[in-house]
């Protein structure tokens, strides 16, 4: 089994600007997840390197994926793992206004590579279409391996059905909102077919303007060949 974290921490910050991202930390450490995707982390002096300090703290691996030069450094995706990161790397995303990517990263895990996608989509609705395109296009170009895309799609109708499954209808769980402003769900766990979905929960903590999201999936060993 494998436990897997998506959320946005809002730069490590609350609904009323304060900073909560020792309690994020905190409680990402209780939580025991295998793998996190971090979506509107700074790793700049005025924010903080909040994805370090979080890699720090659980004592995981770090992967990050600029999206924006902030300052002396920038602003994007990450991903936290204990499962050793074998390698990672950021595609830009078609964005209008603000700009977007992916980061893909893959782990070692059961002797098999696993992909590992975390994202933030536009909120700009034709810009995030295009973006899911082609997420959709490169995941299908991997359908082989066992792939994960976690992240903040900024939508309630994200989909990359047939591709890949979404967590949360898979354990009944797709009425759970992720956001506490606007109370629906816009982050999202996706999974390949080779994933069993066991737990699919929210995670009731205030820290960021989203709750965090976790599932837990297990990836059976490939059958023999032969």
């Amino acid at each position: 089994m494998l436990r897997f974290i998506t959320y946005n921490i809002h730069s490590g910050r609350d609904l009323f600007w304060r900073k909560r991202l020792r309690e994020m930390g905190k409680t990402l450490q209780l939580l025991e997840a295998d793998v996190i995707g971090l979506q509107e982390v700074h790793q700049n002096s005025k924010y903080g390197f909040q994805a370090s300090y979080l890699a720090e703290e659980l004592q995981y691996e770090l992967a990050f994926s600029p999206s924006i030069p902030f300052g002396d450094g920038h602003y994007g995706n990450a991903v936290l793992s204990r499962v050793p990161i074998t390698q990672f790397q950021t595609i830009a995303l078609p964005s209008r206004k603000e700009m977007r990517s992916l980061l893909q990263s893959t782990i070692s895990y059961k002797e098999q590579i696993v992909n590992i996608w975390v994202t933030h989509c536009s909120l700009n609705q034709a810009t995030r279409h295009n973006q899911m395109l082609l997420i959709k296009k490169l995941a299908e170009q991997k359908k082989e391996s066992p792939l994960v895309l976690m992240g903040d799609f900024n939508t309630v109708s994200a989909s990359f059905s047939p591709v890949l499954n979404d967590s949360a209808l898979a354990c009944g769980g797709g009425h759970l909102s992720t956001i506490i402003t606007f109370q629906r769900r816009i982050d999202y766990i996706f999974a390949s077919p080779h994933w069993q979905i066991h737990r699919y929960e929210t995670i009731p903590v205030k820290w960021s303007d989203h709750l965090p999201v976790l599932t837990v999936m297990e990836l059976p060993l490939p059958a023999p060949e032969g």
